[in-house]
């Protein structure tokens, strides 16, 4: 009987060096390619509803009012939403005479993300602040309440003049629950003005109430899902 040739065991050693480089200089692109999302400046305590739509997030421009009746303006942080931030703050210094500089208008995008809600005459001042000073900062809202000075016009028409017209795809307004009437009529004046005749309402998601008709259209709809 012959004898098997056994294979000496060998330990296998594989140089790791390269891909530690590799990752190393991964983790450093993203690092300083990333661009985070700046809070929004303002909590807004939403009307419940029971909708079950998703917000979009892609091509948005919101106005969002709080209790005090504050008011901002936000675009979506995707190419769409900088592209209209962008154009905004062009015209809109154009038309204000602002003289805005190629880096407050940068700001512009910038803080949009996260809401802008001062008055026109004050807009390049708040331009130039730090992202720091920007979170601290307590923004005193666009005015609406006099109808004679309602400066949202005046953001809203820099947005269609700027696009020719073209209008965002999610208009949205952000209100809160415990805002007067007047700031919300004022608002709805400015969209009216500027030919924006629908937009999505935000809202908190909060359950259907049982033995309801959308209730029981729902839990039809989840049985056939299942099925």
């Amino acid at each position: 009987m012959s004898k098997l040739n056994k294979i000496a065991r060998k330990s296998t050693w594989v140089d790791m060096t390269a891909f530690v480089d590799v990752s190393f200089l991964i983790l450093t692109f993203f690092m300083l390619a990333t661009k985070f999302k700046p809070p929004e400046v303002v909590n807004i305590d939403n009307p419940k509803s029971v909708s079950s739509e998703k917000v979009e997030d892609k091509d948005v421009f919101k106005v969002s009012f709080d209790k005090e009746g504050r008011v901002f303006v936000s675009f979506s942080a995707d190419k769409d939403g900088r592209e209209k931030a962008q154009l905004t703050a062009e015209v809109l210094g154009r038309q204000k005479g602002l003289g805005l500089t190629p880096a407050e208008i940068s700001n512009f995008i910038k803080f949009s993300s996260g809401g802008i809600g001062v008055p026109v005459n004050q807009l390049k001042s708040f331009l130039g602040l730090s992202d720091t000073e920007y979170k601290a900062f307590k923004q005193p809202g666009i005015p609406v309440s006099d109808t004679l000075n309602n400066q949202l016009n005046d953001y809203i028409n820099a947005l269609l003049t700027g696009t020719g017209g073209r209008k965002p795809a999610n208009v949205m307004l952000n209100g809160d629950n415990a805002t007067t009437y007047p700031y919300f009529k004022n608002i709805l004046s400015a969209f009216k003005k500027n030919g924006i005749f629908s937009f999505k309402l935000i809202t908190a998601m909060e359950g259907v109430p049982s033995g309801t008709p959308l209730y029981k259209t729902q839990q039809t709809q989840g049985g056939k899902a299942a099925e």
